[in-house]
């Protein structure tokens, strides 16, 4: 990759203008300096500076990333958690934000809206091929596997 070779003051303010326009989480920021050829010392500078003065607070990056995986891309607790495990965030930081915005939401209700507007285009006839994709399509939302089985039986068989 061609990478661009920046001074560290310009590759801070830059970073500045960056993360002022949405929640940006240390990996990202990380990323941008190794990608500006920033060496490791300077890069911990600037990453503690932008904390300090606030551009980066992982607790509201969280907040905002769950809220936006979950509205905007209806994605499930399960994927939302792994994601946030891949740009490094500790379970500990994880878990309580997850169960206190998924204590405000009728999360079993998505899923299910979800999972009904997927059986509405699938053109399958089998109800074990219809079930199958059903909940394959729930996995890859990263809904919990009891909840999405329960919307499937619901929507399959709903005169139960």
């Amino acid at each position: 990759m061609n990478k661009r070779i920046l001074p560290a003051e310009k590759a801070k303010e830059k970073l500045m203008s960056y993360c002022s326009k949405m929640e940006r989480c240390e990996f990202d920021v990380k990323q941008k300096l190794f990608n500006w050829g920033i060496d490791e010392k300077k890069s911990q500078a600037i990453l503690d500076s932008l904390k300090k003065d606030g551009f980066i607070n992982n607790d509201r990056y969280v907040e905002s990333y769950i809220r936006g995986k979950y509205y905007y891309n209806k994605w499930g607790r399960v994927k939302i958690r792994f994601n946030l495990k891949l740009k490094g965030y500790d379970e500990n930081l994880v878990a309580p934000a997850l169960d206190n915005f998924f204590d405000s939401v009728d999360y079993e209700q998505m899923i299910l809206e979800q999972l009904e507007r997927k059986n509405r285009s699938l053109t399958i006839e089998d109800e074990y091929q219809r079930k199958s994709k059903l909940i394959q399509f729930g996995q890859s939302r990263g809904y919990e596997t009891e909840i999405s089985l329960s919307c499937v039986d619901r929507i399959v068989n709903p005169e139960d």
